[in-house]
């Protein structure tokens, strides 16, 4: 689609707000389901939950005739390769062949706080930041707080490579009280900040993994959601108004 890949990161200087997993349904969807090509780059030291995710999920492909059919099947219907994961190499950022390969789509998953050696570069160096939030408090003020820093930086250096900085609700509880949901989405207007009208849920699926036990699967590296998973997930709503902003027209 692109002469070069679009550079995405999914960033929040708070952790355990999801940015991991979003970042792992995200790019098996834009890869197996859109076509897209997509590689992922774990940066999240000394975590590496994308890195152990891709581990777990060879070892339990091994173990499932199943889920080998259902691997072996994709390549038959669809030509769509695995989503490449790595870990990141010390190379220019503009440099399309750095990360092997001719990809439409690099996500980044970033360390969870921007006071690490590098992650306020790397993060100025993205194309998008998308950023995570949770109906806490102290998530809300410390994100809020992330992303007015970034986006003054696009202000002040319309050079950078970064076109754009959006929150993003996540496991948000339907059963909850909406008064904080209400009263941040105002506080994020009257800043002048981004926010995704898609709102994902908090639902267990999000962290149901390939197992050799169970047909059905949603965070996974090596196949697509399963299909009755992703109905009532808002995941495809997500990824349609997210492939908007960064495929503009």
């Amino acid at each position: 689609m692109n002469k070069r890949p679009i550079l995405v990161a999914f960033s929040n200087q708070k952790g355990g707000v999801g940015k991991s997993t979003v970042t792992a349904v995200l790019a098996s969807y834009f890869n197996y389901v859109r076509g897209l090509k997509v590689a992922v780059v774990d940066c999240d030291y000394p975590q590496f939950s994308l890195e152990k995710l891709r581990g777990r999920d060879l070892k339990n492909l091994e173990k499932s005739e199943y889920h080998q059919r259902l691997f072996c099947r994709q390549f038959e219907d669809v030509p769509v390769r695995p989503i490449r994961s790595s870990l990141p190499r010390r190379r220019s950022r503009r440099d399309p062949g750095q990360h092997g390969g001719d990809y439409d789509l690099i996500f980044f998953d970033l360390p969870g706080t921007v006071n690490s050696r590098g992650v306020f570069e790397s993060v100025m160096n993205m194309d998008f930041i998308f950023t995570p939030i949770v109906k806490d408090r102290m998530v809300m003020q410390s994100s809020l707080s992330f992303v007015s820093t970034v986006q003054d930086f696009i202000g002040q250096h319309p050079e950078a490579p970064l076109k754009d900085i959006r929150l993003f609700w996540n496991r948000m509880d339907s059963r909850t009280s909406k008064e904080l949901y209400v009263m941040y989405n105002a506080i994020v207007l009257r800043m002048g900040l981004k926010v995704f009208e898609t709102v994902l849920p908090d639902l267990e699926r999000f962290n149901k993994e390939m197992t050799p036990f169970f047909q059905q699967h949603f965070r996974c590296t090596l196949l697509p959601p399963s299909e009755s998973l992703l109905k009532d997930s808002r995941l495809e709503a997500f990824a349609q108004e997210m492939e908007r902003i960064i495929f503009p027209g």
